[in-house]
């Protein structure tokens, strides 16, 4: 009997070890309404007098939880922010209809595309912070894959947003094309963030980086390259500290060269300037 006991007690348990907590930071839990009937759930934390506010935006399959490297030191700064849960991410998984929807269900096509009505979702968050008296003048965006494609497509169209970030950006996200919206945001800084161990990204960034020097200048056009990751996980490490510096000072705080050659850029962009299929931002 006591051999048995000696047994039982011997063997690893195999219980379900229970789910990690997830990330938490300052700030008020808000509902956002878009103007198709998606009830988003927001985080949104107010900026101290004088300091910008910063909407952040998920990349696919991401959620507001994602942005906890950049939140906290944001935090400490006094700036404001208000991280978004997607429609079909996070806590926003039930459309106007009242059923679940996620977006590994959503469709893309030529004719209807649910990452691009995403767009929806980005201007209600404008007109929430709108609404707790922070101007677009205040308004930093910052996106992660295609919540970087839906925030230069807006910052496009919207010329007072003083300054737009992109973390592994690229030309076509979901089908989210971004060229001509940067084709059309001029003037204002732009700062872009990839890894070369991300393929899609570490390919079309450098294209898209040539097409920013053409419309903003290279003095407001940044690029830094990170060792490893994609989107929001590029932050967890020195990198946070890069895009830091660049909100305290996006003009040309440096460049940090792509392993892709000038003349590879140049021949991409050539080829990317011929297509006329891409629609208006």
């Amino acid at each position: 009997m006591k051999a048995v006991l000696a047994l039982l007690l011997a063997v690893p348990s195999f219980a379900a070890e229970p789910p990690p907590k997830p990330r938490v930071f300052p700030g008020l839990v808000v509902d956002v309404k878009t103007k198709d009937g998606w009830s988003l759930r927001a985080k949104y934390n107010p900026s101290r007098e004088g300091k910008m506010s910063f909407l952040l935006l998920h990349g696919v399959g991401g959620r507001k939880e994602d942005w906890y490297w950049l939140v906290k030191p944001l935090f400490k700064r006094g700036c404001g922010y208000l991280a978004v849960d997607l429609r079909g991410h996070g806590e926003s998984r039930t459309s106007p209809d009242g059923k679940p929807a996620v977006y590994r269900k959503f469709v893309v096509t030529k004719a209807y595309n649910e990452y691009l009505n995403m767009s929806a979702d980005l201007e209600a968050a404008i007109a929430y912070l709108n609404s707790q008296g922070v101007s677009e003048e205040k308004i930093v965006i910052v996106g992660a894959d295609v919540g970087g494609s839906l925030g230069l497509r807006y910052g496009a169209l919207h010329p007072k947003i003083p300054m737009v970030a992109l973390l592994s950006p690229g030309m076509k996200y979901q089908e989210v094309t971004t060229v001509n919206a940067m084709r059309a945001y001029k003037t204002r800084p732009i700062l872009m963030v990839y890894s070369e161990a991300d393929k899609t990204s570490a390919r079309e960034t450098p294209i898209l980086y040539a097409f920013a020097k053409m419309s903003v200048g290279e003095d407001k056009a940044t690029l830094l390259v990170a060792p490893t990751e994609h989107g929001t996980k590029m932050l967890r490490g020195p990198m946070i500290g890069q895009v830091l510096d660049w909100v305290n000072d996006p003009i040309k705080v440096g460049i940090a060269t792509s392993s892709t050659s000038a003349a590879e850029v140049q021949a991409s962009t050539e080829a990317v300037e011929e297509e006329v299929a891409e629609p208006a931002p």
